[in-house]
């Protein structure tokens, strides 16, 4: 029961996103485990201890009170942390071990249809919106970027001309928009996937928790990437992962154009000069000296 009282109190987010079986298996202890632990705490079973913990965890705002301190948290915890007599070692391991860890949980939440639906979307859609701010604007960066190779009409909605709106001017039914977005949640984001939802327009949500509120509008097309690990001021490993594996099976769906169109880009860029290729820039010195 301590063990998995420990897991619960480390990992909330599965409490709200797996069965008992699932966060059993996660907290390596039998399922009869998770209900004598409810009943220790005077509840009648594991459905009452799950409904408790998730609104107390979410209910209240106390997400978001908790969300916003993360990072000050965060700092104070690696600090403490690196300061071990065992030197940066133990750190380091820590460290490492929590980013696969959090590949491992994004990673068992994945359901195939759930993953087949949003490729289907990524490669047939007319229009694919990719929106991120702040840390999850690493994660929509690659997956805008990369699945830009393979197939057109991809935009990454920044800000960076203070108008991310302006790039879903054109939205409609039938397109598709990739939403991530971490606690506390970003309010354009938000924003800007009401709107694409109320021009009918799919949409696929990333988020390290079970209840932002931009999930109504994904349905079942919501995935849960998690960011509590020992990276500050958290860790988009999770998402980044999940991108690259989205990426990855629209390029294999595609097939063929996605490869002519992979193998005209890659053409261009080592054309233009802006790979530096062994050789290259000699010849043309050698060939600039000549005339």
């Amino acid at each position: 029961m301590a063990q998995a009282a420990t897991y619960l109190l480390s990992h909330p987010d599965d409490v709200a996103v797996f069965s008992m079986r699932e966060l059993a298996r996660h907290a390596d202890v039998p399922p009869v485990t998770l209900v004598r632990l409810a009943q220790r705490l005077g509840l009648p079973g594991y459905g009452e201890l799950r409904k408790t913990y998730v609104d107390v965890l979410l209910g209240k705002g106390r997400r978001t009170n908790l969300a916003t301190k993360r990072n000050i948290e965060s700092a104070r915890s690696i600090l403490a942390a690196s300061k071990s007599k065992d030197g940066l070692g133990p750190f380091v391991q820590a460290f490492i071990d929590g980013e696969e860890e959090i590949i491992r949980r994004m990673a068992a939440g994945l359901t195939l249809p759930r993953i087949a639906k949003a490729v289907d979307l990524l490669a047939t859609a007319p229009n694919v919106f990719v929106i991120g701010r702040r840390t999850t604007f690493p994660p929509a960066f690659i997956l805008a970027y990369a699945l830009r190779k393979a197939r057109p009409q991809v935009r990454l909605l920044d800000d960076v001309s203070g108008a991310p709106e302006a790039g879903l001017d054109d939205v409609q039914a039938g397109d598709v928009v990739v939403a991530f977005t971490f606690a506390p949640f970003s309010r354009v984001t938000d924003t800007l996937v009401r709107r694409a939802a109320a021009a009918k327009a799919h949409i696929v949500a990333i988020s390290d928790s079970p209840a932002p509120p931009l999930r109504k509008f994904a349905g079942d097309l919501f995935f849960i990437a998690p960011t509590l690990s020992r990276a500050f001021p958290e860790s988009s490993g999770g998402a980044i992962a999940l991108a690259n594996l989205l990426v990855a099976l629209a390029v294999a769906r595609l097939a063929e154009p996605a490869q002519e169109r992979i193998r005209k880009n890659e053409r261009f860029l080592v054309e233009s000069g802006e790979y530096m290729v062994a050789g290259t820039r000699s010849r043309r010195r050698s060939k600039s000296q000549a005339e």
